[in-house]
């Protein structure tokens, strides 16, 4: 095949590529005039317990009902603390992947904005949270980012 019969080729699909990006749809509006009617579930753990260590040794159960999480720290420095009737919100990302959020704020601490990436499929656990944050306590915020693994997983 020769360069210029090559150039033709793709000169054609070049403009028949912009064409079609010419005509998709424009891009969803955001902020003044957006669509406030969506409704998108967030309470997708309900019914979910589960336990799981991080890789720094601390442990937890964390058990999903009714749109609240209610958690309990097992081992390392997380035990014996715990978090009781909390909002939470969940997102599915995939089968078997959720994000899940809950800002726990502790009458005697400060607050922990706590954010995991469940695996329910690989069984694993990502924490990417905000701890300490606010002005009760001393205690500097922290942020952990840490993986873990899930021990057991019940479903009701």
């Amino acid at each position: 095949m020769s360069t210029g019969t090559i150039l033709n080729i793709a000169a054609a699909f070049s403009f028949a590529f912009m064409a079609s990006a010419a005509q998709a749809a424009p891009p969803e509006v955001r902020g003044e005039g957006a669509r406030t009617d969506i409704s998108v579930p967030t309470a997708l753990m309900d019914g979910t317990k589960i336990m799981y260590t991080l890789v720094d040794g601390q442990s937890f159960e964390v058990t999903f009902e009714k749109g609240v999480v209610n958690w309990r720290g097992l081992a390392g420095s997380a035990k014996g603390k715990s978090g009781r009737n909390v909002s939470y919100a969940a997102h599915k990302l995939d089968n078997g992947l959720y994000r899940v959020r809950w800002n726990d704020a502790r009458m005697d601490d400060d607050f922990d904005f706590i954010t995991l990436l469940i695996d329910l499929n690989k069984q694993t656990v990502f924490d990417c949270s905000l701890l300490n944050y606010g002005d009760k306590s001393p205690a500097k915020p922290e942020v952990r980012f840490i993986p873990g693994v899930i021990h057991s997983v019940s479903r009701s």
